[in-house]
């Protein structure tokens, strides 16, 4: 298994990649997908870039209301936006974006082991980092769910920030242009891509003899990381601005610092057990709050203990090895992120996040198989090289399984269930999915499971509502529409079923107060503005009518209801003139 030519090595990364996730081209929009593309406004405004560069990346999801959201992410919609005009809203189109970015990071990852590893020596750990890369079954959730084509995205751009550092680091020369702005766009990918600055740092850290004296290292490393640390600061700059503030929502699953501290601790034991056994699959998944003297957290400390005293280790020695600390750097730091559990909230446990610290995982394989290459010899090598094989396709194997989940709602939530038994979210999601294809009997034992597993949950309560007016139990489902306002004054779908409701027996005083009551709470939506806006034109008065729709319009241009109200609107406007 030896990297003879970059063009062969290339084709047999892309034939991995291909044999498998080549089949989720023809994948399904799941769960996400259906709000961030089909229900996305900005994909085909042309203000859309500066919508998503200004404010969250779900702010145009006003059924949301002034729940703040702690997702800055204008590149990731910059990307969709691209796609959504080239190509339309077909879920093939943007699933076959995922793989190309997958591919392309893979074809990143044996590069950088190629230029960590000289020689032949090279060649074998930039073929074996690379295939582990392309199939490992971690990898599912990222490449086979679009709505998670973001980690790839900002992959590719951390480790073309990367490669330009070490190569001007390695040269004497400064930071240049092309690294730190690969960097603001890591940073406006997605967020862990902000931690890129602590591997370059560490880096630093670690080689600083290299530089001839301390003095001379902190010179010539500040001179190189002052530009990535500008950068961070134009980043967390546009950040506040577009959300109010660095994270203004917490989540609150830990109440105390020493809860943080535990869950921190048992997330990253996790996670590092993940990335070597990616087994069994974790879907939408949420874990436990573990205490401070449990098992996971200790393990998890311990280890986070070890990396620092790595750090203060290779900062005394000066001259760390790179090819071992710089894969270690990445692992570490790539998963620092996603350990502030309060910030991130929902699915807390997500095999997502093991994509950008499974490069680190990648190159250190790498080594392995080109030291094993350097010292081995004969039969020992073939037969080591044969395993080697034999474990990729077995991973790949796991890892086309594991894609398929991700082929409809249905097969997404049928694995979260069976993941996450007793998750509310996992439940409720599978209900819709059964709501979706007709399954109205299976739909509601899922959401009153889901409402057993917590019974203050909205979703699951809205989601019955939903169903008892599609039986026609209409009694039922005003009431339960009722409960779900009280609990959540700004549920635009509740609002609006209930104001339909009332309307069409007559009740146009009680929808017009319903309608109004939730924009007083600061709750809006397409068919809220709509439906409002045909109560004041029954009422003869486009003037009230006009500005709604306006703002219907300017959010789904695409909706012809909104257009043609407005125009209707205008008219009468101009006639009563």
């Amino acid at each position: 298994m030896r990297l003879s030519r970059p063009a062969l090595g290339a084709a047999l990364l892309a034939l991995a990649v291909l044999a498998v996730y080549g089949a989720s081209v023809g994948y399904e929009f799941v769960y996400d997908d259906h709000v961030q593309i089909e229900r996305n406004p900005w994909l085909r405004d042309p203000r859309g870039p500066w919508l998503f560069l200004t404010r969250p990346f779900w702010g145009f999801y006003m059924d949301r209301g002034t729940e703040p959201s702690n997702y800055y992410r204008p590149m990731f919609g910059l990307l969709y936006s691209l796609v959504a005009r080239g190509f339309g809203l077909q879920p093939a189109a943007f699933h076959a974006v995922s793989v190309a970015l997958h591919l392309a990071v893979t074809l990143l990852v044996a590069y950088g082991a190629l230029r960590l590893f000289s020689g032949r020596r090279g060649d074998v750990a930039a073929l074996a980092a690379g295939l582990l890369f392309a199939v490992h079954p971690a990898h599912a959730e990222a490449v086979a769910w679009i709505g998670d084509q973001v980690d790839p995205l900002t992959a590719i751009f951390v480790l073309a920030a990367l490669y330009s550092y070490l190569s001007r680091k390695d040269r004497g020369e400064g930071a240049g242009w092309a690294g730190p702005l690969c960097y603001l766009l890591a940073c406006l990918a997605k967020e862990p891509g902000t931690a890129l600055l602590l591997v370059l740092g560490a880096v630093e850290t670690a080689e600083w003899r290299r530089e001839g004296s301390l003095g001379a290292a902190i010179r010539r490393a500040s001179r190189r990381l002052l530009p990535y640390v500008a950068v961070f600061a134009v980043y967390v700059a546009l950040r506040l601005h577009a959300l109010g503030s660095f994270s203004p929502r917490s989540y609150g699953v830990t109440s105390s610092p020493a809860g943080a501290v535990a869950f921190a601790g048992g997330l990253f034991a996790r996670y590092l057990a993940f990335l070597l056994v990616p087994f069994p699959a974790r879907v939408l998944a949420s874990v436990p709050t573990p205490t401070l003297l449990s098992p996971v957290a200790i393990a998890g400390l311990l280890a986070l203990g070890v990396a620092f005293l790595g750090l203060l280790a290779a900062a005394w020695s000066g001259r760390a090895r790179r090819e071992v600390f710089l894969p270690l750097a990445m692992i570490v730091a790539f998963l620092l992120p996603v350990l502030m559990v309060n910030s991130i909230g929902g699915s807390n446990f997500s095999e997502r996040y093991l994509y950008l610290p499974s490069i680190g995982l990648a190159w250190l394989c790498g080594l392995l198989a080109g030291r094993l290459a350097e010292i081995l010899h004969g039969r020992a090598r073939k037969a080591t090289a044969a395993l080697g094989l034999a474990l990729l396709i077995a991973l790949g194997i796991a890892g086309g399984a594991r894609a398929a989940i991700y082929r409809s709602d249905l097969t997404l939530f049928r694995a979260a269930v069976r993941t996450s038994p007793s998750s509310e979210i996992a439940r409720n999601n599978l209900g819709m999915a059964l709501y979706n294809r007709g399954h109205l009997d299976e739909a509601e034992r899922e959401y009153l499971q889901a409402r057993r597993l917590d019974p203050d949950a909205v979703p699951p309560l809205a989601n019955l509502a939903v169903l008892y007016e599609k039986r026609g139990d209409i009694p039922r489902a005003e009431t339960t529409f009722e409960e779900v306002l009280r609990r959540s004054p700004t549920h635009t779908i509740s609002a609006v079923h209930l104001a339909r409701l009332q309307r069409q027996r007559g009740d146009r005083a009680g929808a017009i107060r319903r309608l109004d009551a939730l924009f007083a709470a600061g709750g809006e939506s397409y068919d809220a503005l709509v439906d409002r806006a045909d109560l004041w034109l029954e009422e003869g008065r486009p003037d009230k009518a006009i500005p709604l729709l306006e703002r219907a319009v300017r959010t789904f241009p695409e909706y012809s209801k909104g257009r043609e109200m407005l125009k209707r609107a205008r008219g009468e406007e101009g006639r009563a003139g």
